[in-house]
């Protein structure tokens, strides 16, 4: 497999079965095999060894949506003291600690 990485970063750039075209500021390297990585995740290559950087504020951005949603859902059912108080309670906190984690 070939790689294209950005010499100012050794961030790669372009993956593929055949070697990539040229571009400037960018090295081609043929590798055995490449990581897999997840959404929010970066790639980087330094010619020898490959490093995984996780990009954390946009996984807090992402989440944070969800843990104001839970928040209000939970507020709301404690203020209209709704059956669904404690699970509501409980989904907010698992939210807020994967939030706190990152």
């Amino acid at each position: 497999m070939w790689i294209q990485v950005r010499e100012s970063d050794n961030l790669v750039t372009r993956m593929g079965e055949t070697k990539r075209s040229w571009r400037p500021d960018t090295i081609d390297y043929e590798v055995d095999s490449v990581p897999e990585i997840n959404v929010h995740q970066s790639l980087m290559y330094d010619g020898t060894d490959f490093t995984i950087i996780t990009d954390t504020d946009a996984i807090k951005l992402e989440l944070e949506p969800l843990l104001i949603a839970a928040y209000r859902k939970w507020q709301d059912s404690e203020s209209l003291n709704l059956v669904c108080k404690e699970h509501c309670k409980l989904h907010y906190e698992n939210l807020r600690a994967q939030y706190d984690s990152i």
